[in-house]
């Protein structure tokens, strides 16, 4: 039997290529491929879009390069045999990877805790700063405020040692990311240190400057923003 390729933009899914694949298949009776995250589909008018979709959620585990088009409705115990072994090593690698970074943050976190033991962060308005923590106690707040503080002390200590937050807020604002944060996180540990703590206009105008700013508020460097091109 002949085959076409499937032409389709982007924006879909498995299930809905496979379906569009199986119309142009059975308009013009043939086999139609199309590749989908460097799977190669292939259909027919005939195909069990089931058990292709089934296949193409198992090809690259089990690193089929080419599924379809007439699809088992159930795989052998062989198959389903290897299926479940793969199934079972990629869990395990998974584990270890996991744990391994685990380890990674551990390690870097008590690394972090050490070079600021004894430094209490220096609070310009207390009052605030309990109120920022006591309304962000779920994980991704208080990773927040933990990050805003850990990022405070690390630039007192090198503050105490003569430099000046232009020249230590970049490398300690990475140096402080124990546990791996987003542009949004970050723009609001810096509002929060602009408000709370002893230093932070000094930071807000640094930060700003970084992102072209010089008026008032905090840039959040979450937000980009794309100029028109000009003909």
């Amino acid at each position: 039997m002949n085959r076409e390729k499937l032409t389709i933009d982007w924006g879909y899914n498995i299930q809905q290529v496979i379906a569009k694949a199986i119309e142009q298949a059975t308009l013009n009776n043939t086999e139609v491929e199309t590749e989908f995250n460097g799977i190669n589909v292939v259909v027919n008018s005939t195909t069990d879009q089931v058990a292709l979709v089934r296949d193409f959620m198992n090809a690259h585990l089990m690193k089929w390069e080419e599924i379809g088009p007439n699809p088992p409705v159930e795989y052998s115990k062989d198959v389903a045999a290897q299926i479940a072994l793969a199934k079972f090593a990629a869990e395990e690698e998974l584990k270890a990877r996991q744990a391994e970074y685990d380890r990674q943050r551990e390690e870097k976190q008590a690394d972090f805790d050490k070079a600021v033991e004894g430094i209490e962060m220096e609070i310009s308005d207390n009052e605030l700063w309990v109120t920022y923590l006591t309304k962000n106690v779920d994980s991704y707040g208080n990773a927040i405020c933990v990050y805003a503080e850990n990022w405070a002390k690390l630039m007192q200590k090198k503050m105490a040692e003569g430099q000046k937050i232009a020249d230590i807020a970049g490398a300690c604002s990475h140096l402080a990311d124990t546990e791996g944060i987003t542009g949004f996180m970050y723009g609001a540990a810096v509002h929060m240190l602009a408000k709370c703590w002893k230093h932070g206009e000094e930071l807000r105008k640094w930060h700003n400057k970084e992102y072209n700013h010089e008026g008032e508020g905090v840039v959040n460097p979450a937000v980009i923003e794309i100029s028109p091109k000009n003909d």
